[in-house]
């Protein structure tokens, strides 16, 4: 998937996010789809640069895990997921 497909594919408050990490320089290290319930996983590179303010609907979390990534925001519960590694 391209770098356009995922930034269509992403709800909005996820976009948002996306865009300032990419403006910042980190890079998107892989996309997939975590079933059951998560349609669109993308998980950066490097860690998030900053705290970004959540809205109805999303949700962030510390996962702190090396097998999986270091945080990630969800979007309905995990319907997308944007996760970020540990750079």
């Amino acid at each position: 998937m391209s770098r356009q497909q995922v930034l269509a594919a992403l709800a909005a408050p996820l976009r948002v996010i996306l865009e300032a990490e990419l403006a910042q320089g980190n890079v998107i290290d892989e996309v997939a789809d975590w079933p059951p319930r998560c349609e669109l996983l993308v998980i950066l590179r490097r860690p998030f640069a900053k705290a970004y303010p959540t809205g109805p609907g999303v949700e962030f979390t510390a996962i702190e895990d090396r097998h999986y990534w270091k945080s990630e925001y969800n979007l309905e519960d995990g319907r997308q997921t944007l996760a970020c590694g540990f750079g």
